[in-house]
Formats: C-alpha cells, structure tokens, sequence
C-alpha cells in the first residue's frame, strides 16, 4: 500500500509547500483576507470538478449524496471553527499546539471510535512528533510578536475559554472527519475526485454568511502593487491564484492519499506538511533557526522514521505469525 502512496505523499509535500508561500505572501500583506482565501480554493476546486470530474453533472455520482453528509457537514464545521478561534483572542502559538495534535487525536479516535490496535512505536512516534512540532512553533512564534502576550491573555479569560474550546473541538472534528472519509471509502468504494468535488461544491452556498468580508478583501487585494510581469494585473491577484492552483493539487493529493492509506498516515503526511513549511517559511522569510528549532526538528524526524518502521530490521509480526501457521 505504501507503494502507491508514494507519488501522492510527494504531491501533498510539493505542491502544500508552494503553495504556503503565496499564503504567507497575502496574509503578511493583507491579513483580513484569509476568509477571500478559503472560498477562492473552494470556487477554484469547484469550478475544475465541475468541469472535468462530474462534465457538468452528466456523470453520475459513484457515492451517493447521503453518504456525503456526515463528511461535508464535518469539513466545514472544522473549517470554520478554526478561522473563528482566533476571534476569541487565543495567542498564535497555542492555536498551533492545537493544529499539531491532530496526529495524537486522530490516533486516540480510531482506538476509540474505530477500534483500531496500533503498536506502542506509533504511540511513541506520535507523542515525539506532536512535541517536536510544538517546540519548532513556539521557538518561531517567540521570536516575533506573536500577537498576544500570556499577561494580556490572562485579561481575556473568558474569550480564551470559549476559544480553546472550539480548538478541542475543531481537533476532535478534524479527526474524526478523517475517519467519515475513510469509512465513506469503505461503504462505497475509492472515488478521490469525486469526494473532493462534492466536499467543496456543496460547502460554496456556506460562503454567504463571510459575503461582506469576502467582497471588502477583494477590494483590497485590486487595490495591490501591480504585478511586474504584468503591470495591468495587481499582484495580489496574482498569488491568489497561484495559491489556489498549488492548493488544488495539495487538495487533490490529500484525497488520492486518503482512499490508499488509513487515516492516521494520512494526518502523518499532513502533520509532516505543516512541520516542513514551517521549516521553508524560516528559510524563505530569513528567520532565525535556533537550538531550540533543531531540537524539534530531530524529535519530528526521528518520529516519523519510528513511525514508518523504518529501521528494526527484524521482520515484522505478521510474517513471523504465516511462518508459524
């Protein structure tokens, strides 16, 4: 199975990556864009599935629309709670504490939910991973201003509440969304393009309630220095786009990746994602790496190569078992 995945975990690796460039671009420049962002990815993704996925619905649905609904209704939920969170004040380096348990969570979820047994290296591999990830975070977001202070926090005591609790809940809910999607594929067969299509098509109508954001962002991004190559053109617009097409693939990737690998590889390779764009933005934005930095990034590397079962050179316990029988 691994095999197969190779092709789709360089895609999500590549194209995220690339695209997190552009991202980091606008947001530095216009940071009341990122809800433009989101539905810009949805439309752009939408608008390719339309097209070439479903040839403007005349090709019928592999998976039918109820199957979909524990999956779309999970996506957005998670999507919009994550955005909402940082309204409550929440500092910047717990949000991403919050983001890198999604390993840990997705692993305790399919102990729960699914039943699923792993061995205790996964564990381990995890926890070191999550750690790591949260020491290279923090390391960055102190050097800057991450936006908030503990003192100034402390103040907002309440809000932070109601924020941290929609992190939880946002974590859980992205689990378990990876768990809908791989158990949709299980009922009714791997159909990536299309899940991705319908994922985003039918969560555009949701888009509504950000309208005036969206609207008062556009204005802003047309309003950017002109484009060198193409002086007529913001540039602005330019890295939107560019984003969106990178996104797509790292989108269509993560799919591909989904109906191959169980879930728990799945937020592997996305956890890995955010470690190593975390990584590229340091070097591309000129930040400084401290000792700090390289003792996470040895935890998350070494985690992963744990995880992976890529040393132990002794064969594994299913062999050893046919061998016996």
């Amino acid at each position: 199975a691994m095999s197969s995945a190779v092709a789709p975990i360089f895609g999500v690796l590549g194209s995220c990556m690339g695209c997190m460039i552009f991202v980091e671009n606008i947001a530095k420049q216009e940071p009341a864009a990122m809800n433009l962002m989101t539905f810009s990815t949805f439309l752009f993704i939408s608008t390719i599935g339309l097209v070439f996925t479903s040839k403007f619905f005349t090709v019928k649905n592999q998976i039918p629309l109820k199957g979909y609904v524990k999956t779309v209704s999970m996506f957005f939920i998670v999507n919009v709670v994550n955005n909402q969170a940082l309204n409550y004040h929440v500092p910047v380096p717990l949000h991403i504490i919050f983001r890198s348990g999604s390993l840990l969570a997705t692993l305790v979820l399919s102990v729960v939910l699914v039943g699923k047994s792993y061995s205790a290296r996964k564990y381990i591999s995890v926890i070191a991973i999550t750690i790591g990830i949260v020491i290279c975070t923090l390391a960055t977001s102190s050097q800057g201003d991450s936006g908030l202070s503990m003192e100034e926090a402390s103040k907002h005591y309440a809000e932070w509440s109601i924020g941290i609790a929609m992190l939880t809940f946002a974590l859980l809910a992205s689990a378990y969304l990876a768990i809908c999607q791989q158990q949709m594929y299980e009922q009714y067969g791997k159909h990536p393009d299309e899940a991705m299509f319908i994922t985003h098509f039918v969560s555009l109508p949701f888009f509504l309630i950000m309208g005036g954001d969206i609207v008062s962002a556009s204005t802003k991004l047309s309003a950017s220095a002109p484009y060198a190559l193409l002086p007529w053109f913001p540039s602005l617009w330019v890295d939107l786009f560019a984003s969106c097409v990178l996104q797509y693939g790292c989108i269509k990737y993560v799919y591909q990746l989904n109906s191959r690998v169980d879930s728990l590889t799945v937020t592997l390779v996305v956890t890995l994602r955010k470690f190593l764009s975390l990584i590229v933005s340091i070097v591309y934005f000129k930040n400084p790496f401290t000792a700090q930095h390289w003792a996470g990034a040895v935890l998350v590397f070494a985690g992963t190569l744990a995880f992976a079962d890529i040393w132990g050179g002794q064969p594994s316990k299913k062999q050893v078992e046919k061998k016996k029988q």
